[in-house]
């Protein structure tokens, strides 16, 4: 008889990821402006106030609208804003300021590191961003450890946002403010047939299947042991070493259930870590991604 364990709700500490929301890129179904809004909503009203958008994710309208509809102000919600290091920043960060209608963001976080030259240009157009008061904070998105650790010693960087999941463990960077994406593995391990793109990523190839399924097999055990859900049990595995922040994403607003944290014992932690390892030793790449700055 498996014991059934105080779990706790963990919305402070989530952040809803807008990226399935807008252009629906990648294994995500498309959905309309009022659905994707009635999940902002949704959110909200499980308490989660904090929200994770883009230029190029095309959210910012949609979560402004949801907002609205709710009588609920932007300034009265976390925006971590992302925006790409090109010299159409500005322009960009001007429009979707334009868009949630403030004059002032969360955080500017600059997504995806490029050649070093437009980087440094970057960060420093983000520090001005932030000096004329229309950004709290800058942050990183999916840099390597190692490159954020070097651009934090030279830029005023409060925010890291990074993949990590079992199938793909990283550690967070000291003195940052860590944001964790991906701890579902974009839907992998809540979903036990894949007929959809999440086929294609790595950890679905036919020599690291096996070990992908032992991982799966390891989380329902534990699971099962204290009396939850695979989902939070992976959410409970992503608070371990207690993130400043999970971002979770949502296609549906059925997605935004079951949204509590039993406590994870170090040693299911462990178990978990280890098997996750086995599935991120096939993978080429020094991220989840195609991205590779190993060196650099």
């Amino acid at each position: 008889m498996f014991r059934i364990l105080q779990k706790k709700m963990t919305t402070d500490k989530l952040t809803l990821g807008l990226w399935a929301l807008g252009n629906s890129e990648g294994f995500h179904s498309k959905i309309t402006a009022r659905e994707a809004k009635d999940i902002i909503k949704t959110a909200y009203k499980k308490g989660i106030h904090s929200f994770d958008s883009a230029f190029s994710y095309n959210t910012d309208n949609l979560l402004y609208s949801a907002l609205r509809e709710m009588g609920v102000k932007t300034e009265d919600v976390e925006v971590f804003e992302k925006v790409m290091p090109y010299k159409s920043m500005r322009k960009k960060v001007e429009a979707s300021l334009r868009a949630l209608r403030t004059e002032h963001l969360t955080s500017l976080i600059i997504h995806w590191p490029s050649s070093e030259e437009q980087l440094f240009s970057a960060l420093k157009d983000a520090e001005g961003i932030m000096e004329e008061g229309k950004c709290s904070s800058i942050g990183i998105s999916n840099f390597p450890h190692h490159l954020a650790r070097r651009m934090e010693k030279d830029f005023q960087i409060s925010y890291n946002e990074y993949f990590s999941a079992p199938t793909f463990p990283s550690s967070p960077v000291e003195g940052l403010r860590n944001l964790k994406y991906g701890i579902f593995s974009f839907g992998s391990l809540l979903k036990d047939d894949m007929q959809d793109a999440r086929k294609d990523l790595f950890y679905h190839q036919k020599e690291v299947l096996p070990s992908f399924l032992s991982l799966k097999r390891t989380i329902d055990e534990i699971a099962k042991e204290k009396g939850a859900s695979r989902k939070e049990i992976l959410i409970s595995f992503a608070l371990y070493d207690n993130p400043h922040r999970i971002i979770i994403g949502a296609g549906r607003k059925e997605h935004l259930d079951a949204l509590e944290a039993p406590p994870l014992e170090e040693r299911y932690y462990s178990a978990i870590m280890e098997e996750g390892m086995k599935v991120a030793s096939y993978n080429e790449s020094d991220n989840v991604f195609s991205h590779n700055w190993r060196g650099r």
